[in-house]
């Protein structure tokens, strides 16, 4: 890598779930089940283990299926093709996502930011996980971590920029300790 380049900050859209088929379409699991980005985009990153390169793919095709999107790309073209790719997660440089409108932000923006209840710093955001009923900010804090719906309630406020997020009401939420 030359001096002063940066790693690209990769956001996950979806994970390889399954073959569909006998010729190679890919069944993806959508982290956002509402979002079409991956039926729009000409290639994709492929990200498996950690001490793997980022294999950039060129997209086939993508369409809507049954609870998951389906998809063709280049150079997979059997069942054992997309059996050996389980578990891969499709990717893009957070660059290359669209912009936004004011007071919008991505999952991914949200790792990192302090949050805070009042003015009372409470822990840092790891994670933003996607239950049925609502999203939850998972806090880490001394001792565990909180999960926080992100719902009027709880979420008073997000500021990617100054890298906060102001919650409100905690004192119904339980200390989660660590397994």
């Amino acid at each position: 890598m030359t001096e002063g380049a940066e790693t690209p900050s990769w956001i996950e859209l979806g994970v390889i779930a399954k073959p569909h088929g006998i010729r190679g379409e890919i069944r993806v699991h959508l982290f956002n089940p509402e979002s079409t980005l991956l039926q729009e985009l000409a290639e994709v990153f492929l990200i498996g283990d950690e001490d793997e390169e980022p294999a950039l793919v060129e997209v086939e095709s993508a369409r809507p299926g049954p609870k998951a999107l389906l998809m063709r790309l280049v150079g997979v073209s059997s069942r054992e093709d997309v059996e050996a790719l389980r578990g891969y997660k499709l990717c893009v440089p957070r660059a290359a996502l669209p912009d936004l409108e004011e007071g919008e932000y991505y999952h991914a923006d949200l790792i990192g930011l302090q949050a805070f209840d009042g003015n009372e710093a409470v822990g840092k955001v790891v994670d933003v996980i996607d239950y049925p009923a609502a999203e939850c900010l998972k806090i880490e804090r001394p001792g565990g971590y909180l999960e926080v719906p992100m719902l009027p309630r709880w979420l008073d406020r997000v500021d990617v920029e100054a890298g906060k997020v102001h919650l409100k009401d905690l004192d119904d939420i339980p200390l989660q300790r660590r397994a």
